[in-house]
């Protein structure tokens, strides 16, 4: 279905859902504490930010950016007005009433920090260049053929600023829709703040590509696989981890998907991320034929070809291109072994140079994917069971994604102490948290 609700009215819409629960929730928890003496809370680390800025207890402190640049994918500085919440989220925001409901807005929102916006800039690395065009290999060479695309549901689960270049790559195909759950913080765990930089690099080229988007346009979802990376309490890191939340098989089966094509960056990971674990088993025991693609799998290969020069010579010249299994002959067999994309006799492929080259479903298939099945296994953040079934709503373990204040008369004086002893006010390493991995809470989802 065409989206007709206007954008800016989907924004606001979105915004007081998620902006204020958190922080109302802590503003809650902090009027319970109304005594005037010091004391300390455990709190959502995102109700802290949202109530008390995003840089909440390290206001002195800059963020550091891998990869910063000062233009974006376009080669210019259009990247300064997309500091603008309201119109980055205007630029990645999915295209169709359909995926509209499962975009998370709440790294984008960040934005609305004056002072953020200030340190903020576009992130380029050698890495988002390298899943940028894997994504732009699959969209031109692969997915451009495929026929039954709208009953996949695609999953991309990738280093922040990977999963947004990869969403890139694919953009004009894709209807891309936002995972990042979390907000930038100078000692954030997860360095979101490059996830962010990234979507500001890409922004006016995915504005560009997804302006005439197909109307059934399959929807690709974008995670940080950094949203759960090891952190001990040690009193050095603002705990700004969160878990993913993906469609549910219901909401998939709705839209008419059959399939789930999980995207992961390389074949060292054999299975999906903990937190979405319940999820995926309720694909698979939902009728929902759920496939993994490594990232990797579509190899970079150098290769020297002829091209006509300037003077009308031929000339050699080296280019760098990326095929399925690292050889046109793997790269053609793609949809036959993906083959719920694309289910017929035969797949062709136009490369580059020379003639079209067909490959026809009796031919062996000479790289395989990864063999993948979703099973149910015991994590830190499984939900409870019954008959070996997903139950309903997730567990965090105590004191994930959590962080200690201080308060005083219901106001917060600063973030509690570390190990080290080092208090927010001295503006040193001040990011400690009560609670161990040994129990948890109910996180409905």
């Amino acid at each position: 279905m065409a989206q007709a609700t206007p954008p800016w009215q989907w924004w606001q819409a979105m915004d007081r859902r998620t902006f204020s629960k958190g922080a109302l929730a802590f503003a809650a928890l902090l009027s319970l504490n109304g005594c005037s003496r010091e004391e300390e809370i455990s709190a959502e680390a995102l109700a802290v930010q949202q109530q008390h800025g995003w840089n909440v207890g390290a206001e002195s402190s800059r963020l550091f950016f891998l990869g910063a640049t000062g233009h974006d994918a376009t080669g210019s500085e259009q990247w300064r007005r997309y500091t603008d919440p309201t119109r980055l989220l205007a630029a990645w925001r999915p295209r169709t009433e359909t995926w509209q409901p499962f975009m998370l807005p709440t790294l984008v929102q960040a934005l609305q920090a004056s002072s953020l916006r200030q340190q903020v800039r576009p992130v380029f690395t050698s890495a988002m260049a390298e899943a940028f065009a894997r994504g732009e290999t699959l969209r031109r060479d692969l997915l451009s053929q495929v026929t039954r695309g709208r009953e996949t549901f695609f999953i991309a689960d990738l280093p922040g600023p990977e999963a947004v270049a990869f969403g890139a790559g694919l953009a004009g195909w894709a209807d891309l829709i936002l995972g990042f759950d979390n907000w930038p913080h100078p000692y954030g765990v997860v360095r979101s703040h490059e996830t962010l930089g990234a979507l500001l690099y890409y922004a006016a080229y995915v504005e560009q590509q997804q302006a005439n988007l197909p109307p059934e346009a399959p929807g690709l979802m974008l995670l940080d696989n950094q949203r759960l990376s090891p952190y001990t309490d040690d009193g050095r890191q603002f705990d700004n981890r969160y878990l993913a939340s993906i469609p549910r098989a219901p909401a998939l089966q709705q839209r008419g998907i059959k399939h789930v094509l999980y995207i992961v960056p390389d074949r060292s990971q054999k299975e999906e991320s903990d937190d979405i674990n319940d999820e995926f088993v309720e694909y698979r025991e939902a009728g929902l034929q759920v496939a993994m693609l490594p990232l990797s799998d579509l190899r970079r290969v150098v290769q020297t070809v002829t091209r006509e020069g300037p003077d009308g010579t031929p000339r050699p010249a080296r280019e760098v291109h990326y095929y399925y299994g690292g050889d046109l002959q793997s790269h053609l067999a793609f949809l036959l072994l993906y083959s719920f994309l694309a289910p017929r006799p035969t797949a062709s492929y136009y490369p580059g140079y020379g003639e079209p080259i067909t490959l026809g479903r009796t031919s062996p298939p000479p790289f395989r994917p990864p063999r993948y099945q979703p099973r149910p296994r015991p994590t830190v953040f499984s939900g409870t069971r019954v008959g070996g079934r997903p139950g309903v709503g997730r567990r965090k373990p105590s004191g994930f994604g959590r962080v200690t204040v201080r308060t005083s008369g219901g106001r917060v004086t600063g973030l509690g102490r570390g190990r080290l002893g080092t208090t927010a006010r001295r503006g040193r390493v001040p990011f400690g948290r009560s609670g161990s991995f040994g129990r948890g809470w109910s996180f409905g989802g």
